[in-house]
């Protein structure tokens, strides 16, 4: 896609004075790691919203964090219908306006209809809590704009709901549609099954909607932003989408 329409469809305004929302379902966690880079990495305003409020005005950028959303309800669906936000939250998307799902907030847009596909449980049946690799697979969206088609990026995975599926002729679509972002490699960035670590269809780790306005990633980058010791690869992905609206 021609990088003048995608600005066209996501807007032309300047990151500077933008408002950050993240939303909060009962049992997420995430949204701390994410309020800190933001906020302090990057010098952007945050507002947090919970599942049962119903105005996401002002908010440029809406974020759902990882961690267990609606944890305790009979399912996740069911949570999701109880929370007031989402009837928002899918018309704030339907705008061209920019929403990511992280990890189970991933989950929570395919469920939501946002995203294509299904996220289920990890291969292993485990919980995965363990740095892996990723590679983007276009370089011209929102979050992958400013990374490289030809490196790996470290970045943590902790989940057990990070198996993406698809059917075959979804999957046609995406791939024509252009809508695969990253997909699990090793460090010197080759794609193979054997370091496919949730079992995922095509390696994927993360992908996006055909308006390139709604994103979903299994591994999540606000925890490889402010890296002791380690690569902070998070940032590069955090520093595309802030310089790109």
């Amino acid at each position: 896609m021609d990088k003048s329409l995608l600005w066209l469809t996501l807007g032309s305004s300047t990151c500077r004075g933008m408002t950050f929302g993240i939303l909060i379902f009962p049992g997420a966690h995430g949204d701390k790691e994410l309020v800190r880079v933001i906020r302090d990495g990057f010098g952007q305003k945050v507002r947090v919203v919970w599942n049962q409020e119903t105005s996401l005005d002002g908010i440029d950028v809406l974020f759902i964090p990882g961690g267990f959303p609606c944890k305790g309800s009979s399912t996740s669906t069911s949570c999701l219908n109880d929370s007031p936000v989402i009837t928002s939250m899918v018309e704030y998307a339907r705008q061209g306006k920019v929403l990511v799902g992280i990890g189970n907030g991933f989950r929570a847009l395919c469920e939501t209809g946002l995203l294509p596909g299904e996220i289920r449980m990890n291969k292993s049946q485990r919980y995965i809590c363990k740095n892996t690799f990723i590679k983007p697979d276009n370089d011209y969206t929102a979050i992958t704009n400013k990374l490289s088609n030809s490196r790996a990026y470290q970045i943590p995975i902790a989940t057990g709901y990070g198996r993406f599926t698809a059917k075959d002729d979804t999957l046609i679509r995406m791939r024509h549609q252009e809508q695969i972002l990253f997909r699990y490699c090793d460090a010197d960035g080759r794609i193979s099954e054997e370091i496919n670590v949730t079992g995922s269809v095509d390696n994927i780790a993360g992908v996006c909607n055909e308006k390139k306005n709604v994103f979903g990633l299994i591994p999540q980058p606000e925890r490889a932003v402010f890296a002791m010791g380690g690569k902070n690869d998070g940032k590069e992905i955090f520093s595309s989408l802030i310089n790109y609206l």
